[in-house]
């Protein structure tokens, strides 16, 4: 009897202390939450629900077997050749790019890569071979005469460097917070690690998420449950310390033009050492790097939810200047590109 006693007592305890931790969590949901509401998907001012994005008869939507988004037409095309641009994980179609873009006189397709009703749900096992049917798109839908530029932000700049790197008919790569490794993809909730892509129905390789160190891993699945602003940088970092040489993304062979633009501070992932590296691997890759700049070069850090910092990195100044020269320069080569 003294035995179940004590071992009723632990039990009660055990039980207590969850029920604490619980509270805690919760609590510090609550809280973060109200004082980083960078946190919440749908305070990032880019999403992946198209109904949400204006249509009208110059941005028409598009869909195929797997093609999802939408088609801007200019006013006066002045420039040969289309504009592919891609967001990143939160599963947008750099809508607003393009749409800048479109008022250049560029023709642009802004195009979902994943998330959409007839594309992979999340970022995982998503395939590269879906350019084939925006390479038909373009054949059978523009003047498609000129250089398919294909432009990337984030996850989105490691599927456009695939796609360069993976012999798909792309001219020229604009990479934004590029990768130079492919990573394992964002679904968690099978239990299994999963590929972000494949290519033809064959894996992808990829720098695992499993390399990270405990302590790391720890953080990040703390910050995540309470809902603090996650930092996944150092995650990113011990993936690709040990990843394999197939996990490489190589883009020296490349015959077109690459541009590459990091931010030395970015906490999402480090973009400015990807980019160093890709530069290095010969070829034409002109890469830019800015000091204070973070996973997200933003022209005006007072219309962003706070917890931007800690999540993506720089200062107010530094992702501004970062903005205003990469855009100068992104204007620039398209200019020389497309004509």
């Amino acid at each position: 009897m003294k035995a179940l006693r004590v071992i009723g007592k632990v039990l009660l305890w055990l039980l207590a202390a969850i029920l604490m931790l619980v509270l805690v969590v919760v609590g510090l949901r609550v809280y973060n939450g109200q004082k980083y509401p960078i946190t919440d998907a749908s305070n990032s001012g880019m999403s992946s629900d198209k109904s949400s994005y204006d249509t009208s008869e110059r941005v028409t939507a598009i869909e195929g077997d797997y093609l999802n988004g939408f088609h801007f037409h200019p006013v006066e095309k002045k420039h040969r050749g289309v504009v592919v641009v891609y967001g990143g994980s939160e599963g947008s179609p750099d809508y607003d790019r393009a749409k800048q873009l479109a008022s250049d006189g560029y023709e642009v397709l802004s195009l979902f890569f994943f998330g959409q009703p007839n594309q992979k749900p999340t970022l995982a096992n998503v395939p590269l071979e879906q350019f084939d049917e925006v390479a038909d798109y373009i054949e059978e839908n523009t003047d498609s005469t000129g250089p398919v530029t294909v432009i990337g932000t984030s996850k989105g700049a490691e599927f456009a460097e695939l796609l360069t790197a993976h012999g798909y008919p792309v001219d020229n790569l604009v990479a934004f917070v590029p990768a130079h490794y492919s990573y394992s993809g964002l679904d968690f909730a099978r239990g299994e690690e999963l590929p972000s892509f494949t290519d033809r129905g064959e894996t992808v390789g990829y720098a695992s998420f499993r390399e990270a160190s405990i302590s790391a891993g720890a953080k990040m699945m703390w910050d995540m449950a309470t809902g603090y602003p996650v930092s996944y940088r150092a995650t990113y970092e011990a993936a690709a310390a040990n990843a394999g040489g197939d996990a490489r993304i190589e883009l020296g062979d490349f015959g077109g033009n690459v541009l590459l633009f990091g931010g030395e501070d970015d906490q999402m992932w480090q973009s400015a050492d990807a980019a160093r590296a890709l530069a290095e691997q010969g070829g034409n890759i002109e890469a830019h790097v800015y000091p204070d700049a973070g996973h997200a070069f933003f022209p005006n850090a007072d219309d962003v939810p706070n917890g931007w910092q800690i999540m993506l990195g720089g200062t107010v100044e530094g992702n501004r200047a970062a903005h205003d020269d990469a855009e100068k320069i992104l204007r620039e080569r398209l200019a020389q590109w497309h004509g």
